[in-house]
């Protein structure tokens, strides 16, 4: 049963991990305005906006397309921040994942190896919390320009607080549950096995104290 839960735990953090690898490649906002009755929208990434003139350049005449470059330089945002927080946040639940890994197939028994890597997926959820939490704040901000553009939530956004609950649920698990299971199946009266039991200094102590003890009522006196 424990090891089904550590299992269970460790997948699903390494989903919430890769749930967080998808959220940096993915749009964070999807940008969109309308000039003249013509409407455009395009992905902002973390890196930035990207612009591509044949798909701006709805008019064939390159008005369009500066027009709404002129109001994506008003695009608010730390993307730099950003980044450095989701790149921390994948690295941070990489690491926690291999050592989850490790710990599950050659560690078994070792609950501190569960406790750090649980640690470590919880530490990464946050840092990946900030920067999903700080674009959703902006995305209710208005952009003045130009053109009036308005973002919408991209799917970096949605994929970002998955990532932060699956990371979190699965490190809180590996946290507090996993540790207290083996330590309860390593107390007394926990069921130990004939080998611990015969190499246990206190059996060995009574084994010793009772066989004297028939001995003294066996012998005669002389």
């Amino acid at each position: 049963m424990k090891r089904q839960l550590e299992i269970a735990a460790l997948g699903v953090a390494a989903a919430g991990w890769l749930a967080a690898v998808l959220t940096r490649c993915l749009a964070l906002w999807t940008v969109s305005g309308t000039l003249n009755n013509q409407t455009a929208s395009l992905p902002a990434y973390w890196d930035g906006v990207w612009l591509q003139w044949d798909h701006w350049d709805l008019a064939h005449d390159g008005s369009l397309h500066c027009s709404f470059y002129q109001s994506l330089m008003s695009l608010s945002g730390s993307f730099r921040t950003w980044r450095a927080l989701i790149m921390a946040a994948i690295g941070v639940g990489g690491f926690a994942m291999v050592v989850g890994g490790v710990g599950l197939v050659w560690f078994p028994g070792r609950g501190q190896i569960k406790v750090f890597s649980g640690s470590f997926f919880i530490v990464a959820g946050i840092l990946l919390l900030v920067p999903t939490a700080w674009t959703c704040h902006h995305t209710s901000q208005p952009l003045e320009g130009a053109v009036p553009l308005r973002r919408d939530w991209g799917p970096a956004l949605y994929l970002g607080w998955i990532s932060f609950a699956l990371m979190l649920v699965g490190g809180v698990i590996l946290t507090t549950r996993c540790p207290t299971a083996g330590v309860q199946e390593g107390q007394p009266g926990g069921g130990m096995s004939p080998d611990e039991e015969a190499s246990n200094p206190l059996s060995t102590i009574n084994r010793t104290a009772f066989t004297n003890s028939q001995y003294n009522r066996r012998s005669p006196p002389i």
